[in-house]
């Protein structure tokens, strides 16, 4: 009994601590949008940086802020955990902080964002059959790892018989050059998607392999291999997953709390500025403050503003396209934003989860995107819980899982940027952990002397 109430106090001593964090987390990024955002984007397009100040609102958007944070939990116990934690930095930290010092915004893509997350997280606690018990697949870890193998492999050969390969390009300043000319030697009809899958899927499932069986080698070769995809592909996304799965598994496989998470993000946060402020450094602070927070709240903002004076899509511009009439059939609804938020530019305005369910069909749009989503997490939550490790779900799924929170339309994530593949191939591996017929409970790191 006194161990049980000491690990519970211990536990809540690590939730307080998370939400002090995370209100550091969120002051730092309020001076940030201050002392940079404002000073350098504020009459910056499609996103206007407008600092304007009301104590109130400020409060306000603060204490929405920490009552959110109440939610999660200092321990890594799911992959839903993990995924409303990477929600809370990506997605409702910035939207709150811009909401408070920008008098413009609204405060309904908020309260959509916040409720559609917490409503993502409670679809996610359900649980679901567990049929890969009852009906494994013979040899699923080999064919998965073959699956995979075999995929990396064609992306080789196919980059250099369709061409792709004269275009190969290492300056990052030069990414958006070849990107399109690539593209369309590369991506032909359905090989776009396995293309995608290559670099987004299989390349990280093999290399969570690698890491889970110590193979640094084969791990080594897979780094390259993910180098030279960036090469071909002018992506930068595809240079940054390996090392962000490589840092799942780093830090969930040692430590027992994400309390240090939201400190280190801070302290990332303030040495961009201090960069910028004293060495007048622009490029890490746009990437690290700009890019990676403010512009998915931005665009939150822009998606909720257009689609509350525009009709709604209902699905006409992909999947409902042949039974659909009117403006929105077979467009690219990305572009359709990018041409209007900036006029005459051949640029694409992504989105992610909520913003994207509201310009399909308003708040029912939401409700069914949260609702796929947290059934999605409730499938890897079954995962886990039947023996696989919490960081090799994570750092398999954390780029797509990203994708689909701030980057594109939930059902383009499950597909095109490989969501759905990721399920499957962990679906194959997991009886790498446990033998057919049993369903295994993991112990908590924390916990693992009681057992």
């Amino acid at each position: 009994m006194y161990n049980i109430s000491q690990t519970w106090m211990q536990s809540k001593k690590g939730d307080l601590f998370l939400i002090v964090g995370f209100l550091v987390f969120r002051l730092f990024l309020d001076i940030s949008y201050e002392k940079f955002l404002y000073v350098i984007y504020y009459f910056d397009t499609p996103i206007n940086f407008l600092y304007d100040v009301d104590l109130t609102r400020y409060l306000c958007s603060l204490l929405m802020f920490v009552l959110f944070t109440t939610v999660l939990s200092s321990r890594p116990r799911d992959v839903s955990n993990v995924f409303l934690v990477m929600a809370t930095f990506f997605l409702i930290g910035p939207l709150t902080s811009e909401f408070g010092l920008n008098a413009a915004r609204p405060i309904e893509p908020v309260i959509y964002t916040m409720s559609a997350l917490l409503l993502v997280d409670l679809v996610s606690r359900m649980p679901i059959p567990d049929f890969i018990s009852r009906i494994p697949v013979p040899k699923g870890p080999l064919l998965a790892v073959a699956i995979s193998a075999v995929a990396v492999l064609y992306l080789f050969a196919w980059a250099y018989f369709s061409g792709a390969l004269a275009y190969f390009n290492l300056d990052v300043r030069k990414i958006y050059t070849f990107r399109d000319n690539v593209a369309a030697l590369l991506d032909v009809g359905a090989l776009s998607y396995l293309n995608l899958w290559v670099y987004k899927v299989f390349t990280i499932f093999l290399i969570c392999v690698c890491l889970l069986n110590r193979k640094f080698v084969w791990l080594g070769l897979l780094l390259i291999a993910q180098f030279f995809f960036f090469g071909l592909t002018s992506h930068r996304i595809v240079l940054f997953l390996p090392f962000l799965a490589i840092a799942v598994w780093f830090y969930l496989e040692r430590f027992e709390h994400l309390t240090p998470m939201p400190y280190a993000a801070a302290v990332g946060i303030l040495v961009a500025l201090l960069l910028f402020e004293v060495r007048d450094i622009e490029s890490v602070a746009e990437i690290a403050i700009r890019r990676a927070f403010f512009v998915p709240s931005g665009m939150t903002f822009q998606w909720f503003d257009f689609f509350t004076f525009h009709p709604h899509v209902y699905w006409a511009d992909k999947v409902l396209a042949s039974f659909s009439s009117g403006e929105y059939v077979g467009v690219n609804i990305p572009r359709l934003l990018g041409g209007y938020f900036v006029p005459g530019a051949d640029s694409a305005s992504n989105m992610g989860l909520v913003p994207a369910g509201y310009a399909q069909a308003g708040i029912w749009g939401v409700l069914l995107y949260s609702v796929i989503l947290g059934l999605v997490l409730s499938v890897l939550n079954t995962i886990v819980r039947s023996g696989a490790p919490l960081w090799f779900v994570s750092a398999m799924t954390i780029g797509p899982l990203r994708t689909a929170l701030a980057d594109s339309d939930l059902f383009t994530t499950l597909l095109s940027h490989g969501l759905g593949m990721a399920v499957i191939l962990l679906w194959l591996y997991r009886t790498r952990f446990v033998a057919p017929g049993v369903s295994k409970q993991i112990v908590p790191a924390g916990n693992r002397e009681q057992e």
